[in-house]
């Protein structure tokens, strides 16, 4: 059990997981294979970019599930005589949490690269809204 004594920390009540999940992010050694940017393009638009040469699009899955993108490619095996390898194309699992309301739109591979994007898609009861002022006093109006 983790114990935590800041005050920030106690203010949080019922986030044991988070905080564990933290500590376990925190932890945890990712592979650098395959290489991969994130970018942001606007305020609702993100794409995130892997380097998979030598793969093909059959090669390649993509799902999501409660939060998490998971991108999976396996190669099978190439009986070449190679004088030297050195395009790894060792199969892969690489996870992206994703944040509340984040959607994949689209998902292409060209050159290369295979690219997801991806769309925040805010539903419009939990968007901002902007309540006017009305000057005017309210009156009481005896019901009785």
């Amino acid at each position: 059990m983790t114990l935590f004594t800041t005050p920030m920390a106690r203010q949080f009540v019922g986030f044991d997981s988070l905080f564990e999940e933290l500590n376990r992010l925190a932890d945890r050694k990712e592979p650098n294979y395959p290489a991969y940017n994130i970018a942001k393009d606007d305020e609702e638009h993100y794409r995130i970019e892997l380097a998979l040469a030598g793969f093909g699009t059959d090669d390649i899955s993509i799902q999501t599930e409660k939060g998490v993108l998971t991108i999976e490619a396996s190669k099978g095996e190439d009986s070449g005589n190679y004088l030297y390898q050195g395009i790894a194309q060792r199969g892969f699992s690489k996870m992206f949490r994703l944040a509340e309301y984040m959607k994949v739109e689209d998902a292409q591979f060209v050159d290369g690269i295979l690219t997801v994007f991806l769309k925040r898609e805010i539903p419009e009861a939990d968007k901002p809204k902007q309540i006017s002022i009305n000057g005017n006093p309210k009156t009481l109006i005896d019901a009785a």
